[in-house]
């Protein structure tokens, strides 16, 4: 009889140790809950008036707590950028995320909604997706709030078209080549607005913003 119980001490010593290597082995790989990168927005606030363009900028800096988060992170050759939640009459243009410090032309027409929205970015590249909000403030042209504050007698002014603009942009790796850029589409009524640098593992690039009446 005690013979008897010792192997049966035994066996259930036997499967529990089994159950918990299976039970260890399941464990998911703590790797692959690290995100490969983090993204900040500067300015937090945003503002522009109607008919006008502003810039912001969306650093992407790679997870360097994780080894293998670096390594992926570096391996991307571009981010993808969503912003969503605009106002009506705006709307916003990019150069395709990179590593670093990545600029976004936000137009305002001049018949966007006067206020302040909450306009969400996010960021997709591998397994990781990364969400940032900031606040865009849009303000009534200074022309027309002058013009609506002064006192006048009334003038009579002829109806004509409103003037709208398209927007493009364009990415040099030097000056040299956003000059020639910049020649080319002078030819097409384009008109240089700001010119922006940034920074990625390929070294400067400098990014045109480009604006012409709406045809």
């Amino acid at each position: 009889m005690p013979r008897l119980r010792k192997c049966t001490i035994a066996a259930l010593l036997f499967f529990c140790l089994a159950g918990l290597k299976q039970v260890a082995g399941q464990q998911p790989d703590p790797e692959f809950f690290i995100p490969e990168f983090f993204i900040s927005l500067a300015p937090s606030v945003v503002t522009v008036e109607q008919g006008g363009l502003t810039m912001l900028t969306v650093t992407i800096r790679c997870n360097t707590s994780s080894f293998a988060a670096v390594k992926d992170c570096n391996s991307r050759p571009k981010f993808d950028l969503y912003l969503s939640e605009f106002p009506d009459g705006t709307s916003a243009q990019t150069a395709g995320g990179r590593i670093g410090d990545n600029a976004i032309a936000i137009n305002a027409s001049s018949e966007a909604k006067v206020g302040s929205f909450a306009v969400q970015v996010t960021v997709v590249a591998g397994t990781t997706t990364q969400v940032q909000t900031f606040v865009l403030n849009i303000r009534q042209a200074a022309s027309v709030a002058s013009a609506e504050t002064a006192i006048r007698e009334p003038v009579a002014v002829p109806a004509g078209p409103l003037l709208t603009w398209e927007h493009h942009v364009v990415v040099a790796k030097t000056p040299e080549e956003l000059k020639r850029m910049a020649n080319d589409l002078g030819r097409a009524s384009w008109e240089l607005v700001s010119v922006v640098s940034r920074q990625n593992a390929r070294g400067t690039e400098l990014i045109g913003f480009f604006r012409r009446p709406s045809r």
